[in-house]
């Protein structure tokens, strides 16, 4: 057997010239030894020579040429640390994957002959080709499950009972599967969001069901109450039998309903006019009304020319998508929410700060990146101190092909918007990488949610550099969640990454993250969620975990479990059961269990069930209470925030 002997760097070579590495010799800076570097390669879908060359070049680029096969890794970080030789971070990626790909046929020459670099790929020039028209949301159907507190009435105001009533449902349970939904109702899209306590589901059939809080009339029932304990029919007026609903978003005190039609339906509160139907001075409505969107004229034939397929609620704030991918946006513009590059702010009186708020669905069409992002994707560098002005915030360029950028999908926090490029259908000129749909964030910058790196509010749509690259030329973004103050990214192959912070306690995280606890053990996720303070992510193989800060339940866990938890936490309860979509909201949470085959019955059969007989006695306790909020009060009437000294 032949000997081995450890090389400076860590390596171990046998007599024979094999290479070995001991998994806890430091071969990277930060004490990264060899088996951090396998887990990396893992990880990013690169080979181990290329993740441990980026790590011992520490972000400084790389050489204008490339390394012979046999060159050792402490060359090559010599070689990066020299100004003349450097180059953009996203050219070393593509490089040192090149470089390793042929290395095996290099190796078996005799001579190895050392090539020229690739020039750098450079975006395309003009606006890209979108595989258009944009769909509704289109999840598996299946049926309505929910963890968390049926008494919308008690998140963020009252003290939780130590003794879970029938209503506060600890972990996953099937809702009114016999006595609402019967067996030939499949539900087809569920919503709720992080500030909301109500919720909204719809069916195949395109009827929709709501539940929940209904204190500013934002179920549309034509009344207000306390709580609205069972789901729902929602209609609209005159129209009853007539529309069928393929979308819906809800906010903290309203709901947006989408038609089939491509029209909108709003009611709820409107303090901000987040309702967008034209009309800044009612402060609240509680049947559905017609939303007013810009260009949007409704034809002789029944169609329309702005024809909208998604829906996206903050607390007070809303966005659209119409099925050509263009942004509309209505309601506050504190943070820079509308993403029109402004918040009009001003003084109401000494302390108080007003906005400029829109009361009317405004298409917007600038998007932005940051001059640094728009230097690397050129070929150039950045200079020390670069990309920022005088204040020292970051520098940003409009985009070229801003005004035909089209959005497959978008999400609302808090307050703060993640929306995702549609795809493409050719390739752009040079690399396909420039291709990958892009990812852009707006509104505020807290804990670092938007995941430029810094916490700060960004005006218009700005993209996010560190999604962009060779890493995601073949595992592009293809989804995105909002939480209150975080922001989850999918993946085509099932990866997710996080930025912000749910958790009370702990650090934000200020750059876009891997989760690693689930790409390291081969999940691939195919739903995400993100609620106040609770992030969920369901796989292919039938595995939820969730973790968080869950006080009523939401996290899942079950009667007697922990209602936190720091790290990823299997849900016991959906084992095997193959989620299709996830929704967060203030004290619980919604998921769509698919329901197809025997497996998907047999996992089932472990979920419990609630119907209406069960909770008949909260019911009517619910029936007794009034409202909280008088019908003269205005609840959705922001709060303005004092003058920074």
């Amino acid at each position: 057997m032949p000997r081995k002997r450890k090389s400076a760097n860590g390596v171990e070579v046998s007599s024979h010239g094999h290479r070995y590495r001991s998994s806890s010799s430091v071969v990277a800076p930060g004490g990264g030894t060899a088996s951090d570097m396998s887990k990396l390669s893992h990880t990013l879908g690169l080979p181990v020579d290329a993740v441990t060359a980026i790590m011992n070049c520490q972000g400084q680029g790389v050489r204008s040429s490339r390394r012979s096969n046999n060159e050792d890794v402490a060359s090559t970080a010599a070689a990066a640390v020299d100004p003349a030789m450097m180059n953009v971070w996203g050219d070393f990626m593509a490089e040192e994957s090149a470089t390793n790909t042929s290395s095996a046929t290099a190796s078996a020459s005799a001579s190895a002959t050392k090539e020229e670099p690739a020039a750098p790929s450079k975006p395309s020039s003009g606006p890209r080709s979108y595989a258009l028209p944009i769909q509704p949301p289109q999840p598996t159907p299946g049926l309505l499950a929910q963890t968390g507190t049926l008494d919308a009435s008690i998140p963020g105001r009252s003290a939780i009972s130590k003794t879970p009533a029938t209503q506060d449902l600890e972990c996953p349970t099937l809702l009114f599967p016999s006595s609402i939904f019967t067996p030939d109702i499949q539900i087809a899209h569920i919503a709720t969001s992080p500030t909301a306590c109500h919720s909204v589901a719809i069916t195949t059939d395109g009827m929709a069901y709501g539940w929940g809080r209904n204190e500013t009339g934002q179920l549309g029932l034509g009344y207000t109450s306390a709580v609205v304990p069972l789901p729902t029919q929602l209609s609209i007026p005159g129209e009853e039998q007539q529309i069928e609903f393929v979308g819906a978003s809800v906010g903290k005190y309203h709901t947006l309903l989408v038609g089939k039609n491509g029209l909108v339906y709003a009611s709820g509160g409107n303090g901000c006019g987040q309702l967008g139907i034209n009309n800044a001075g009612v402060k609240q409505i509680e049947k559905f009304r017609k939303c007013s969107v810009m260009g949007q004229v409704e034809q002789e034939d029944g169609d329309v020319t702005v024809k909208i397929v998604k829906v996206a609620c903050g607390e007070e704030v809303s966005a659209l998508l119409c099925s050509s991918g263009h942004l509309y946006t209505t309601g506050s513009s504190e943070h820079g929410l509308l993403g029109n590059g402004e918040t009009g702010e001003y003084i109401i009186t000494a302390g108080r700060l007003g906005y400029a708020n829109c009361a009317k669905f405004m298409r917007r069409s600038i998007f932005v990146q940051s001059e640094a992002d728009a230097t690397a994707a050129a070929g150039g560098t950045t200079a020390v101190g670069g990309g920022v002005d005088s204040s020292g915030k970051v520098k940003c360029v409009h985009l070229e092909d801003g005004g035909q950028i089209s959005l497959a999908s978008i999400s609302c926090g808090k307050n703060h918007f993640v929306a995702i490029e549609a795809a493409t259908t050719t390739p752009a000129s040079g690399s396909g990488a420039t291709d990958v749909p892009r990812v852009f964030t707006w509104g505020s910058g807290d804990y670092g949610c938007l995941g430029h790196g810094i916490q700060a509010d960004e005006y218009y749509p700005r993209l996010v550099g560190a999604l962009r690259g060779p890493i995601f030329a073949n595992n592009h973004p293809v989804d995105a969640v909002a939480g209150s103050n975080c922001t989850l990214v999918r993946t085509k192959h099932g990866h997710v990454y996080y930025v912000g912070k749910h958790r009370q306690v702990g650090e934000a995280t200020m750059r876009f993250t891997l989760i690693d606890a689930l790409a390291n053990n081969s999940h691939n996720v195919v739903a995400i969620g993100a609620g106040s303070a609770t992030v969920f992510c369901s796989t292919k193989a039938g595995v939820t975990v969730s973790w968080g800060m869950g006080s009523h339940g939401e996290l899942g866990y079950g009667t007697g479990e922990n209602k936190s938890s720091a790290k990823p936490k299997f849900v016991n309860v959906l084992d095997s059961c193959l989620v299709s979509a996830v929704a967060c909201g203030m004290g619980h949470t919604l998921f769509l269990i698919r329901n197809e085959d025997a497996e998907d019955v047999k996992a089932l059969k472990k979920v419990p069930k609630v119907e209406k007989d069960d909770i008949a006695q909260f019911v009517e306790q619910i029936k007794g209470k009034k409202s909280d909020v008088g019908a003269d009060e205005q609840p959705a009437k922001k709060k303005q925030r004092s003058k920074k000294k």
